[in-house]
C-alpha cells in the first residue's frame, strides 16, 4: 500500500492567473499591430534622417576635397537624392495602402456591427378620442433609425402630471402600450394600472410652505413625474413599424388623467456576438485594417513593381539591355572566327613557282 500511495502522482492544480494571461496576450497583439501601422512613418523618418546626415556629410567632403573627386562627389549626392526620393516614394505608397487598408477594414466591420438603439421623444395623446392614444413610429423612412432583427426591445413611459384635484380624485387610471407591424396587426400588448403618488393633506401644505418661494418663483411646480416600463419585445418576423399608447378610465368613471407632457424611451439590447462586436469594435476594425493591409501589399508588389521601384526597374532594364548586347556581340565575334577557319586559303602562281625552286 506504501508503494501504490508513492506511485500516485497528485495532479497540479489549475492556474489561477489564466485571465491576466489572456489580457497580456491582448495587450501584445494590439502593440504589435501599432507597431506595424506606425513603420511607414518611421521608415520615411529614419529615411530622411539618413539622407540629411549623408547630404550634409557629401558637402563636407566636397569642400575639402580637391577638384578631382567633385565628379565622384557629384555621383554619390545624385545616388543619395535619388535613394530619398524613392524611399519617399514607396512610403507614399505604403501609407495610401494602409488608409485603403484602413477604410475597407472600418466599413466591413460597421456592416457587422449593429449599435443599440436608444430613443427618447415626445408623445401627444389625442384627448378627442374616448380613449386618447398615441402613435410613435418607427419606420426608417420617416426617422433614421431602426430596431434590428435579434434585438430586445424595451419601452418605457415618462408621464408628467400635475398635483391637481382631478388627479387626485381620479386614482387609478389604465395604460395600454401595443406594438404594430406593418400591416397594423398587434404584435405584442402590455396594460397596467398607474396612479399618482399618495400625499396627504398635512404634508402638501407643509411642502407648500417650505417650498413657497421657489413655487412663487417658477423654480419648483407641483406635479410628479411618472415613470412606466411598459413592454419587452424580441424583435422578429413581422418587424415592429410603430408604438402605440393608450389612456383607458377606471371602470365606471369616464374621467382621463391630465398630463402636461408625456414621453416614450425605447432601448434595444443586441444579441451577445453583436453587443461584443459593438463593445470591442475599433479592436476589430484595427485588425480587420491589418488582415486587409498586407494582401493589398502583395498585391501591390505582385503587379505594380515596376511602378513602386521605378529606379530598380529602369536599372534592371538596362542591365538586361547590355546582357543582351555583350550576348550578341560574342555570337557576331564567334561567327566571324568560325568563318575564317572555314575559308579555304588560295594559293597564288607566285608562291608555287617560289615554292618549287
Amino acid at each position: 500500500m506504501e508503494e501504490l500511495d508513492i506511485d500516485l502522482k497528485i495532479p497540479d492544480p489549475l492556474r489561477a492567473d489564466w485571465f491576466m494571461t489572456l489580457v497580456d496576450i491582448q495587450a501584445d497583439l494590439i502593440y504589435n499591430a501599432l507597431v506595424v501601422l506606425t513603420s511607414p512613418l518611421f521608415l520615411l523618418y529614419r529615411s530622411y534622417r539618413r539622407a540629411t546626415a549623408t547630404i550634409s556629410a557629401t558637402e563636407r567632403l566636397v569642400k575639402r576635397a580637391p577638384s578631382q573627386i567633385k565628379g565622384g562627389a557629384a555621383r554619390v549626392v545624385r545616388r543619395t537624392w535619388f535613394g530619398v526620393m524613392g524611399a519617399c516614394h514607396v512610403s507614399a505608397i505604403m501609407v495610401l495602402a494602409l488608409i485603403l487598408a484602413g477604410v475597407v477594414g472600418v466599413g466591413i466591420v460597421s456592416l457587422y456591427v449593429e449599435k443599440p438603439v436608444v430613443v427618447r421623444e415626445r408623445l401627444f395623446f389625442d384627448y378627442t378620442e374616448d380613449n386618447p392614444s398615441a402613435v410613435f413610429s418607427l419606420d426608417k423612412k420617416k426617422r433614421p433609425f431602426g430596431v434590428p432583427l435579434g434585438h430586445k426591445v424595451h419601452v418605457s413611459l415618462v408621464l408628467w402630471m400635475p398635483e391637481s384635484e382631478l388627479n387626485r380624485r381620479i386614482g387609478l387610471f389604465q395604460l395600454k402600450v401595443e406594438l404594430l407591424s406593418l400591416k397594423g396587426e398587434i404584435i405584442a400588448r402590455s396594460s397596467q394600472p398607474c396612479m399618482l403618488r399618495f400625499r396627504s393633506q398635512p404634508i402638501r401644505l407643509a411642502r407648500t410652505f417650505v417650498m413657497s418661494v421657489p413655487l412663487v418663483a417658477g423654480i419648483a411646480n407641483e406635479a410628479q413625474t411618472m415613470k412606466i416600463d411598459a413592454l419587452m419585445h424580441k424583435e422578429k418576423w413581422p418587424r415592429t413599424k410603430a408604438v402605440r399608447a393608450t389612456l383607458i378610465p377606471r371602470a365606471q368613471t369616464r374621467l382621463l388623467p391630465q398630463l402636461y407632457e408625456a414621453e416614450i424611451v425605447i432601448n434595444s439590447k443586441p444579441p451577445w456576438t453583436k453587443r461584443m462586436a459593438y463593445n470591442w469594435k475599433w479592436t476589430l476594425c484595427v485588425w480587420t485594417s491589418m488582415y486587409l493591409y498586407v494582401p493589398i501589399l502583395i498585391a501591390l508588389l505582385w503587379c505594380f513593381r515596376p511602378f513602386l521601384f521605378p529606379y530598380a526597374a529602369s536599372r534592371t532594364v538596362v542591365e538586361s539591355q547590355n546582357s543582351e548586347t555583350e550576348v550578341v556581340e560574342e555570337e557576331v565575334g564567334e561567327r566571324r572566327l568560325r568563318d575564317r577557319r572555314n575559308k579555304p586559303r588560295r594559293r597564288t602562281f607566285t608562291t608555287t613557282q617560289e615554292t618549287y625552286i
